[in-house]
């Protein structure tokens, strides 16, 4: 296999800079395989470095089953390139998907999202479920009951139904590494007949 046969095959997994390509190479001795495995690591390496990025390059993208029940979400990259590519939508197909099949309907995409008022009375409610408890137990209750409501409400924080081991946003975040750019769900909806 030529240099520029190697590069090309790596591109294409991995999406990473030429540059990135050719010094991954020269670390690996030309083995792509390991090449690929390192860029893939300095990706995700990266991933909570790219939290403060901008992500502007948006797609829509629906999934209806059984002309019954659909999804539609608004996924963004930082780049056109990436929200082009298959692996991108490939990751909005299976996050509406997941919004469909889902036995639990995902109202807010993370806790940021989370109506105050909402939230408010949420806790409100928990605090006096746990009225009468010692302060600390009650607050660790609280605080595990919250994490176990984000977990159901907010898209990010549910196991995801084709893989239970990871969460939406650990999807996400593995993809995003892959690609080295921030992805992010601006909006998405749940719709059915």
């Amino acid at each position: 296999m030529t240099t520029q046969e190697k590069v090309k095959k790596i591109r294409d997994i991995t999406m990473s800079p030429f540059n990135k390509i050719n010094k991954a190479l020269a670390e690996t001795n030309g083995d792509v395989d390991k090449a690929i495995e390192l860029l893939i690591s300095q990706k995700e390496a990266d991933a909570t470095d790219m939290a403060n990025r901008k992500a502007d390059a948006n797609i829509v993208y629906s999934y209806v089953h059984a002309n019954k029940i659909g999804a539609m979400i608004v996924l963004a990259a930082q780049t056109d390139f990436v929200a082009k590519n298959e692996l991108f939508i490939q990751l909005a197909k299976d996050i509406c998907m997941h919004i469909v099949s889902s036995p639990v309907q995902a109202e807010y995409v993370d806790e940021q999202s989370v109506n105050e008022a909402r939230k408010g009375i949420v806790l409100q409610d928990l605090y006096l479920q746990t009225q009468g408890k010692p302060v600390q137990i009650q607050e660790k209750i609280v605080q595990g009951k919250m994490q176990k409501w984000y977990s159901e409400i907010c898209l990010l924080n549910q196991k995801f139904v084709k893989d239970d081991t990871i969460t939406v946003r650990e999807l996400i975040n593995k993809v995003s590494g892959t690609v080295g750019e921030k992805i992010e769900i601006k909006k998405f909806v749940r719709l059915s007949a």
